[in-house]
């Protein structure tokens, strides 16, 4: 199951105190996906991309208070695939539709209504919407069928603090937004609750790999520098030891230099450690400078 199926069947489980609520859903999933009246026979088709989500509005319908009888859903083919129809009578679906076109609605009564607002979000969440699998990328998208449902809904998010962006592509518009806390809380909003801790769970370690890499990344660098200053340490200690400064080097200066050309790649800590007796990191750094200091 893909990460939209299964905020969508979250959402299919849902369910609502108010007919309002169903009311607001139902013109979500009209509103997004779009509808075509035929006058002459009187009816009104909304084409639904799966079976789920045809049922569900059938259900709205009922459940919402508002005396529209829908019929269906019916599987319709066409090319590419098939889709579901779901038939209402044109009068009294253009009627309750009205309402959800009147912006003074949207702003008094549906943006004032935290219920409402995210019944709608629920709503057209159902009918377009997607969601990237967060393991590649975060991105939360809504196709809409015109550009006036985008304005829409970029309102009622707004009213949730989300700041989503919009694009539209030949008849298509869209709201997007790819910020994780804004996909969080969305999915709250839908109701997805165990996919917002999942996505929480794959940001946890997204960020955990990321230090462990930085981490590794820095041990590998450390020890680099480390080897490069030891052959570099080494190469001048050879030279030294083939002079004839050697002659004026005292004996414990000259055992520190032998152990070190004799044990390359160690650092510091581990070649005073085979010192006789064994001295600290400080120490043995120390007698290699004076060693140096006679180049």
């Amino acid at each position: 199951m893909t990460y939209t199926q299964s905020v969508k069947e979250q959402i299919l489980k849902c369910s609502y105190k108010s007919e309002d609520e169903w009311a607001a859903e139902m013109a979500a999933v009209c509103l997004c996906t779009g509808y075509d009246c035929d006058y002459e026979k009187n009816l009104v088709r909304v084409l639904c991309t799966t079976e789920d989500t045809a049922k569900r509005l059938v259900r709205d319908a009922k459940m919402s208070g508002t005396g529209l009888a829908a019929e269906g859903p019916n599987k319709v083919g066409r090319r590419g695939g098939s889709v579901f129809e779901v038939l209402f009578e044109a009068t009294e679906f253009e009627s309750f539709i009205t309402d959800y076109l009147m912006p003074d609605t949207i702003t008094d009564k549906i943006s004032s209504s935290e219920s409402l607002r995210r019944a709608m979000m629920k709503g057209a969440f159902l009918a377009r919407g997607s969601m990237s699998d967060p393991n590649k990328t975060y991105r939360i998208e809504i196709l809409c069928k015109t550009d006036a449902f985008v304005k829409m809904l970029v309102l009622l998010m707004h009213a949730e603090n989300i700041r989503p962006m919009t694009r539209v592509s030949d008849v298509t518009w869209a709201i997007y937004f790819k910020k994780h806390d804004e996909i969080c809380d969305f999915l709250v909003i839908l109701g997805a609750v165990n996919q917002m801790m999942e996505l929480q769970n794959i940001r946890a370690q997204h960020d955990v790999n990321g230090m462990v890499s930085r981490s590794v990344n820095l041990d590998t660098w450390t020890v680099k520098q480390q080897s490069e200053a030891s052959a570099r340490r080494t190469k001048q200690l050879e030279k030294l030891l083939a002079s004839d400064k050697a002659n004026r080097i005292p004996k414990e200066l000259l055992e520190v230099a032998k152990i070190h050309i004799d044990n390359p790649g160690l650092s510091l800590t581990e070649l005073g450690r085979l010192m006789d007796p064994p001295i600290s990191k400080s120490g043995m750094n120390h007698r290699i400078q004076k060693l140096l200091d006679y180049l």
